[in-house]
């Protein structure tokens, strides 16, 4: 029993197993991410789990979406290979006296890679059978999908390694020292002899193998090669690294010209597969360092990196990301004098009165009887990714099916942050082209299924094949060109889901807003420069830079945190925003999106709307606050439309023992808890308003996303599965949901 279990522990599999701990925490670091994601361990909340496990390509989950993702844990699983074996095969000299030593390489270094395909494989069975109840034949034909593909790499590399790579007998066919059995038996221990006395050993880091297994997976027996001469085993193994390096670098190569295709649909692989991808080129990179660096690498990589800062501060390998449509070939002046003169008490009440004239015409719709004052709405949606997209849109034509059709006629202003403002947009412009005499039903489930497509693997195949690399793809939008990136890709990704309808500029909302025939809306993304919002709208909106109640005397002035977007970049051709930019800087979630960098002096960088005011409501207010004597005097009162993407009275979590994590980190969560801190500011805004308004003259009404057909609520992604589609959408159903909508009802009776 003692020698099968020391057969086992010297066994390749296990050595080299035990190697990879001790020495390739690295990469070892990357095989964790995987296993963490697949887990559902890293990225719950924003679903990351669902890239690997509900893999969408081309519209839908299919044999081909996990035959590209099996293509793609090949590559992986090839460069995790090759890498560790460029690193440790003079550790295992026994190898080079093989035939065919890489592959038999692979074979016992499977370990690792082998367990994980068979976790996702399983995985895959489970997840798609009781939550995406599909039926046994797709579920089959996933798995088969997903080990095509693996095993397509390996035939591919298979034969790439077996026609390339030397090996022993290849090199003694037409090696010199190949001598005499007798003469070599007389040299052996006489060169055996030699080595040990030698103090450079070159077999000293050889590491113990009685056994290994070989392709057909049987084990065998590890013979002694010191009879071998040492530089004909190196030989081998630098010829066999050249081939590996070729390799590598040649799929590097094809990736940065893939950024030229990111256009083409068929090039949008499933996000899971560009993840893998990313694994294998950072698995060659620091495969890379360490094989050339050695004990160097840890000082050269920090020093790499200061350098590669201190490049990019000065404007070397910065690559920023633009808002297209806006004039990039001169700079606005952006300083506090500058925004203390677009917000001066000229400019404030000019733009009021402005804004005086589209309210006037939003109430000619409703007849000239003074006495029949219609009620205004105002829809302030939260943001979420695709999640809150969905459940913005199918609310809406819920609230528009139950108001039997009145919904936007009443609404004045629709404001929010990120995913529901995506889903406001679409369902606004819906609405214009069917005031315009095209053929729409609001309540169609087809804009839902729009809406709710994928918009994660166009991102993230760029950011794989352009962004980590050099952006050198110029693309033109609205008469000037930008470098391609993720943002312009999602951008066109979201164009194409809801069918071209959002490839609009800011200037095509202008006059529809102007005549009152459309809401106006407010697309409020955050300055990361100094806290403030920016203010994208068509119209000249000055009064919204300053909070409400503060400028009704000349001295009575407060702090500028709003910054009106056409105002400031008036000689940046800000109407000819493309407004799936605006909506893409209202959802500018750190990393996932680059941040849009504004032609301005000092230059400033956008992030999503949401760290600033992610439910829409302080902009509401403002806008509510700013016009109150003609809402008092001209309407029966104002509703406040809240769709949330959560439940605004939360549980309270449980305090336990804390660890050493929650010592330190607990206190950072409480302080960082934005969506509440801002509902509490929320309320307060509301009951000023009430307080100057009329308590009779607002109405708050809330509609919630909760679950209610999952343990867990649907991911913060730009992808949703079915099952999470389905709960969203059963949302509507919660009794507070219902009660929402016959609130509203009641109202317009």
């Amino acid at each position: 029993m003692k020698k099968r279990l020391e057969g086992i522990f010297y066994s390749f599999p296990i050595q080299l197993l035990i190697l990879h701990l001790r020495t390739n925490f690295l990469l070892l670091a990357l095989w964790a991410f995987l296993w963490a994601i697949a887990l559902g361990a890293f990225g719950q909340k924003m679903g990351f789990r669902y890239f690997l496990l509900d893999a969408e390509y081309l519209g839908s989950v299919s044999f081909w979406s996990y035959y590209i993702i099996g293509i793609t844990f090949g590559m992986y699983y090839l460069a995790w290979n090759t890498t560790t074996y460029i690193l440790n095969s003079y550790r295992f000299p026994f190898l080079a006296s093989l035939g065919r030593p890489f592959a038999k390489y692979t074979v016992n270094n499977l370990l690792i890679p082998g367990s994980f395909l068979v976790y996702y494989l399983f995985a895959i069975i489970y997840f798609q059978w009781y939550n995406e109840f599909a039926n046994q034949t797709n579920i089959l034909f996933y798995c088969l999908g997903l080990l095509s593909g693996f095993f397509t790499i390996i035939l591919f590399s298979t034969l790439y390694f077996r026609t390339t790579n030397a090996d022993i007998a290849k090199l003694e066919r037409r090696s010199p020292l190949k001598i005499s059995e007798q003469v070599r038996s007389l040299m052996l221990k006489k060169q055996e002899q030699e080595i040990v006395e030698a103090r450079n050993d070159p077999y000293k880091d050889a590491i113990r193998v009685d056994y290994f297994i070989s392709e057909s997976l049987q084990p065998r027996i590890v013979r002694s090669v010191r009879h071998y001469n040492f530089k004909l085993l190196e030989k081998i193994f630098r010829q066999n690294h050249a081939n590996a390096l070729v390799i590598q670098s040649l799929s590097i190569t094809a990736l940065i010209l893939m950024g030229a295709f990111v256009e083409i649909p068929y090039f949008r692989i499933p996000t899971a597969a560009s993840i893998l991808i990313l694994l294998s080129v950072i698995t060659t990179v620091l495969g890379a360092i360490t094989y050339w660096l050695r004990e160097w690498r840890a000082f050269v990589l920090i020093f790499a990196l200061i350098m590669l800062d201190s490049l990019m501060k000065s404007g070397v390998f910065n690559f920023s990301n633009s808002a297209y449509g806006l004039d990039y070939s001169k700079n606005a002046n952006y300083s506090y004098e500058k925004l203390d003169s677009l917000a001066s008490r000229n400019n404030y009440f000019r733009d009021i009165d402005s804004t005086r004239l589209i309210l006037n015409n939003w109430r000619t719709k409703f007849g000239n009887d003074p006495t029949q004052k219609p009620r205004m709405m105002v829809i302030a949606v939260s943001g979420g990714g695709v999640r809150s997209a969905l459940w913005t849109t199918y609310a809406l034509q819920e609230i528009d099916k139950a108001l039997g059709g009145r919904l936007m006629k009443h609404t004045i202003l629709m404001t929010g942050a990120s995913g529901g403002m995506w889903g406001a947009a679409y369902f606004r412009e819906l609405y214009h082209k069917k005031i315009n005499g095209q053929k729409i039903n609001l309540q169609d489930s087809t804009y839902l299924v729009n809406i709710s497509k994928d918009l994660s693997n166009a991102l993230a195949f760029t950011f794989l094949v352009n962004d980590i690399f050099i952006p050198w793809v110029d693309r033109k939008v609205n008469g000037y060109y930008y470098k391609q990136d993720r943002g312009y890709v999602w951008e066109q990704q979201y164009i194409e889901n809801t069918g071209g309808l959002m490839d609009m500029t800011l200037g095509y909302y202008k006059k529809p807003e102007f005549q009152g025939k459309i809401p106006l809306m407010f697309v409020t993304p955050a300055i990361i420069n100094d806290g403030r919002f920016l203010v994208i709208s068509p119209q000249s909106v000055s009064y919204m830079m300053r909070p409400p109640f503060v400028i009704d005397s000349y001295n009575n002035y407060s702090e500028i945190d709003g910054v009106d977007f056409g105002a400031l970049l008036k000689e940046q051709n800000p109407y000819n925003l493309r407004f799936a930019s605006a909506l893409r800087m209202s959802g500018s979630f750190p990393l996932i999106f680059p941040n849009v960098q504004l032609p301005t002096s000092p230059v400033l960088e956008i992030m999503d709307a949401g760290f600033r005011d992610n439910f829409g409501i302080e902009s509401a207010v403002r806008f509510l606050a700013v016009n109150r004597n003609w809402i008092r005097e001209n309407t029966s009162g104002v509703t406040i439309i809240s769709i949330r993407g959560q439940k605004k009275v939360d549980d309270i979590p449980k305090v336990n023992n804390p660890g050493l994590g929650s010592t330190f980190f607990s206190p950072l969560g409480a302080i960082f808890d934005i969506d509440n801190i801002q509902d509490y500011h929320h309320d307060s805004f509301i009951g000023f308003l009430q307080s100057k308004l009329g308590y009779d003259k607002v109405d708050m009404v809330h509609l919630a996303y909760k679950q209610t057909t999952m343990q867990q609520k649907a991911s913060l992604s730009l992808h949703l599965t079915q099952r999470e589609k389905n709960d969203i959408l059963s949302a509507i159903n919660i009794p507070s949901n219902q009660k929402a909508i016959k609130r509203l009802q009641e109202t317009f009776k």
